[in-house]
């Protein structure tokens, strides 16, 4: 081991010591009191140390191991570090494991098994002080919105956040994504995770010290709910939400004067938390469309929107403690509304979200710091509506949540992964983003400045990539919206072409500008609609990209799978650009020339819905697929349409006078 040997996320204190040897595989453990013990069961120390050892025996001739004596590994219990904090040191001789509690020797674990797996098993003398700076860790992912990832996908994910010393995992429901045994009549297409699913997950989950905490939508975002006739009664707007264009948005906001309303989430909660170990719940509630302007109205006018909401709130806060959970809500109301911050009762914690990097966290972390309110900060890893990510805002977006968040006395960190614009991004596109959030949310100066290490990380550990060009291209892989030079916020340029379809650049230009006006109204900047797209440099782009690509080789028992599912990514961005070429009518002079390049898209993009479709089904449960795909698939067919339309002016063009 040397000084430039890479353990992610950084320890807080390392240093160099002397003696050099290698670790042996015959160890003996050697456990100091009932506490040490207690805690190394909890742990599995013995267990998982025999595994790491005898994976580096299984590679003895790559890393030399050449221990002609067993190695001593002492366990002691020492009250004085942090809970989730260890102390690592190795003299060459005997390897000494510090901890207060079995969170913390998990962590040193984690610390030793990355070690032996990036490093091998000669090692100078080094001692390791290490604790975290936020007690929360951990990642929001969206199954709310069309995917669903079977129970296998989510214990991986569940083994990536352990290694990566994050300890708590939400998984967002809004819809029928968890099976509520009163309502599966009323969503017969969906594939919803079950209670008995659930159960086996926290269990998996908790053993390797990651909080798997429910996750509930219960008033905004109730869309899938309110579109049932037999719910759609219990909207702020039955009949949908005016706005200031031409068209209603559709019932989306539970009324909250409406008592069935709140019977309605008293029945889903009373279904889904009792499947949970975990001490605390998130209700959501944010993004409550057109609340106060509906049959709520009345109400708001008496006392005020944001007494509406938290007089809702209240109400949704009493069903969940019921069940003995303290409360995770979502922060964008309380924040807007400053009004009821000094009414949030003390068991609830608000999670400020903000997702794009041009808005710093400083001041809603400030305020709620000042309002003594607990809270968390929740950055997102820019995947969604993106294909591949928008890494250069993920970066700075995450960045800037952990700094704030660990200035103004954050509890958590909590990095957010959504599925909007049907959930186009693999899973393996947010690996970046997961790696930088659980490294800035353990160590803030220690890692934060680290995107080299990170990169090294994914590739390393998380891809497997001997040539380690994994984690780089990765990265590069979400920095396409470069090219596009667009000033649309929260997606690229590519997802918005190709799920608002085929048409022509007045009516792109046009009618963008009035959805922007709409964002505006709900929260978006309302930047006017602007567009330097460079079509030559990002065919370049992709051109080189596609060669990285094929020069991947994951060492992991799905890395084809991963390169699959990174190639189909491409070809959507592929995709999006000759649809932007064809909009714009780049270097398509004529109508056989316009027809041609249609002909070739709609090939390209049938062969990308087939390959989405089947990559899908590796992974993921098959509802919500045909939702995903739906804008693809319409895509497609007005392809079809104007290609007739071309083919008969050809035709008309080509005969005799």
């Amino acid at each position: 081991m040397t000084e430039s040997m890479e353990i992610y996320p950084q320890p807080k204190k390392f240093e160099m010591r002397k003696g050099r040897a290698a670790l042996s595989a015959d160890f003996e453990l050697r456990v100091q009191g009932e506490r040490a013990e207690s805690i190394s069961a909890q742990v599995r120390l013995e267990q998982r140390l025999r595994a790491a050892v005898e994976r580096l025996t299984d590679a003895e001739s790559s890393f030399g191991i050449s221990a002609s004596a067993a190695t001593n590994v002492d366990v002691i219990h020492d009250p004085a570090l942090h809970p989730q904090g260890y102390r690592l040191s190795w003299d060459g001789g005997a390897l000494t494991v510090a901890s207060s509690e079995a969170q913390g020797l998990h962590y040193a674990v984690v610390t030793l098994e990355q070690m032996m797996a990036r490093h091998g098993a000669v090692w100078d003398g080094y001692l390791i002080e290490d604790e975290p700076d936020f007690p929360v860790r951990g990642l929001m992912l969206d199954i709310g919105r069309n995917k669903i990832p079977k129970t296998d996908i989510l214990r991986g994910l569940i083994d990536t956040l352990s290694e990566l010393k994050m300890n708590h995992l939400q998984l967002y429901i809004e819809g029928f994504s968890f099976d509520y045994p009163s309502y599966r009549e009323s969503f017969p297409e969906a594939t919803p995770i079950t209670a008995e699913e659930f159960r086996e997950l926290d269990l998996y989950a908790k053993e390797r010290f990651v909080d798997l905490v429910p996750n509930q939508n219960c008033f905004g975002h109730m869309g899938p709910w309110l579109a049932k006739p037999e719910f759609r009664e219990l909207a702020e707007h039955p009949d949908g939400m005016p706005t200031p264009l031409s068209f209603k948005l559709p019932p989306l906001t539970l009324d909250p004067t409406d008592e069935r309303s709140i019977a309605l989430v008293r029945k889903m909660f009373d279904e889904l938390l009792p499947h949970f170990s975990s001490g605390y719940a998130n209700v959501n509630m944010d993004e409550p469309f057109g609340l106060g302007t509906g049959r709520s109205k009345p109400r708001a006018d008496e006392i005020g929107v944001g007494r509406v909401y938290l007089e809702f709130a209240e109400k949704v806060f009493e069903a969940v403690r019921k069940h003995g959970k303290q409360i995770l809500m979502w922060g964008d109301i309380v924040t807007k509304h400053e009004e009821i911050i000094p009414l949030l009762p003390k068991d609830v914690t608000v999670l400020d979200w903000n997702y794009e990097s041009h808005t710093s966290f400083e001041a809603h972390c400030k305020l709620l710091s000042e309002n003594g309110v607990p809270f968390y900060v929740c950055p997102g890893t820019s995947a969604w509506s993106a294909i591949t990510g928008r890494t250069d805002n993920m970066l700075a977006n995450i960045e800037d949540a952990a700094r704030n968040g660990l200035s103004f006395g954050a509890g958590g960190l909590i990095v957010t992964d959504w599925g909007d614009s049907g959930h186009w991004q693999p899973l393996v596109a947010s690996y970046p983003a997961y790696a930088y959030a659980a490294g800035s949310s353990w160590g803030v100066l220690n890692n934060a400045d680290r995107h080299d290490a990170m990169e090294q990380y994914v590739s390393d550990c998380m891809l497997r990539d001997r040539k380690g060009i994994a984690g780089g291209l990765l990265l590069e892989l979400g920095r396409y919206n470069r090219l596009e030079q667009s000033t649309l916020e929260n997606m690229t340029y590519a997802s918005y072409l190709l799920n608002r379809g085929l048409s022509t650049r007045v009516k792109l230009e046009e009618e963008t500008d009035q959805i922007i006006r709409l964002f505006a109204q709900i929260g978006g900047r309302g930047i006017p609609f602007k567009l330097d797209y460079r079509y030559e440099e990002m065919l370049a782009w992709l051109e080189r990209r596609e060669e990285e690509l094929s020069r991947l080789k994951p060492d992991l028992s799905d890395g084809d799978i991963v390169v699959e599912e990174l190639a189909n990514a491409l070809r959507l961005i592929r995709q999006g650009a000759g649809l932007h070429r064809f909009i714009f009518r780049i270097d398509l002079p004529d109508a056989r020339s316009e027809l041609a390049w249609l002909r070739a898209l709609r090939g390209e993009l049938s062969t990308a819905i087939e390959e989405f479709k089947r990559l899908w089904l590796l992974r993921n449960r098959e509802g919500g697929l045909s939702a995903s795909t739906s804008n693809l698939y319409r895509l497609l067919g007005q392809y079809e349409d104007e290609i007739r339309a071309l083919e008969e002016q050809v035709e008309q063009s080509s005969r005799p006078e």
